[in-house]
């Protein structure tokens, strides 16, 4: 009883960051994978994932080659034969209806129904750098109390609500705008932990699930040295301290809570949004989130209750950035959902996932 106190004590004043290097996140993830290699696992490719923003690139690649193209020759070669087989038709008639409605076009059709560059796509084929798919993070400028504090790169989704570290501070995402590359910020509640620059991406269920083995479990790998090993049997401890052997839901004081979730990033975040739009503020790290309610009335177990029972939300109600892929520019609103859905965010295991944390 003593041991939970003092736990339940230093989480009152815990930040997500703080949680995260008492817990050795970064340390037990890596540990995690090492185990999964030596198992002769390798993380699958996302088979559901449409890659509009690849498939913006692919059409103009061949526009380009062939001097002009159909739009079924389009489908036929790039879909049907191709790699983009979840895109249907309805879906590719879409992207190509909004490539030739930017200002200026990327795509414009002739009389006989040709496919040729516009002003913007020509531009673009022109350019060095169009020939690699993949981009270096969109820079967003951080902007608090009208002062430019500098530029941080976003390569995933972002929301009002948000916690995220820069120069070593942590910060509230107030707005998001997409098109002027601007994230407005506050100052957030909390310490003031120094922070390294990296990010791990997404990262499968499977890792997590082998991260929480590697806290419940006693034996230390025999590739780990003492200081490792000594880091290692640190955060088993606090994790037991912190009672996630037995609940999912810690809570920290005031409305603040720590969620076990025990899933991967598409998951977590899915819950996050879910979360931020009954009004939280959400910070993710690997399997798990920490939570403020803002709602003294309304307990993240009601809330995760009402997810349970299939209430109907909107994730994308926190105007979240959905620019993350170096031609998602290009793509409208609804384009950029659906792209986002299909590759960074799992709707229908939602329900379930609030099922698994309420069962502890």
């Amino acid at each position: 009883a003593t041991r939970a106190l003092v736990a339940i004590s230093l989480l009152h004043h815990l930040t997500g960051h703080y949680l995260a290097d008492r817990l050795r996140l970064g340390l037990v993830r890596s540990v995690a994978m090492i185990e999964l290699l030596l198992e002769g696992w390798c993380e699958p490719p996302k088979a559901q994932a449409l890659h509009l923003s690849t498939l913006v690139h692919q059409v103009l690649s061949v526009i380009a080659e062939r001097g002009g193209s159909s739009a079924s020759q389009l489908y036929q070669l790039l879909c049907r034969e191709g790699p983009f087989r979840k895109v249907s038709m309805e879906l590719f008639a879409k992207v190509l209806r909004t490539l030739g409605n930017n200002d200026p076009a990327l795509i414009e059709q002739t009389d006989s129904g040709l496919l040729l560059p516009g002003p913007a796509g020509e531009r673009l084929i022109e350019h060095y750098s169009f020939y690699a798919v993949f981009n270096t993070p969109e820079e967003f400028r951080l902007i608090a109390d009208g002062r430019e504090l500098g530029t941080l790169p976003i390569d995933s989704i972002l929301t009002p609500g948000t916690m995220l570290i820069f120069s070593g501070r942590r910060w509230l995402v107030q707005e998001v705008h997409d098109q002027e590359k601007v994230i407005i910020v506050k100052p957030a509640k909390g310490g003031v932990p120094p922070v390294f620059g990296g990010d791990p991406g997404d990262i499968h269920d499977r890792v997590i699930a082998k991260m929480f083995q590697i806290l419940e479990a006693q034996d230390l790998p025999v590739y780990m040295d003492s200081t490792a090993a000594g880091m290692l049997s640190e955060a088993r401890e606090h994790y037991d301290r912190m009672g996630f052997r037995t609940r999912s839901i810690l809570k920290t004081g005031g409305d603040g809570y720590v969620v076990a979730t025990r899933v991967g990033s598409v998951k977590n975040l899915t819950l996050a949004l879910a979360l931020k739009a009954f009004g939280c503020l959400v910070e993710q790290k690997d399997g798990f989130l920490f939570v403020e309610t803002n709602d003294a009335e309304l307990a993240l177990a009601d809330i995760l209750d009402r997810l349970v029972a299939d209430v109907e939300i909107d994730v994308f109600d926190s105007e979240a950035n959905l620019l993350f892929e170096k031609f998602h520019p290009y793509l409208n609103q609804e384009l950029l959902r659906e792209d986002a859905l299909a590759s960074h965010l799992d709707i229908p295991s939602l329900r379930q996932t609030c099922i698994q944390i309420r069962s502890r």
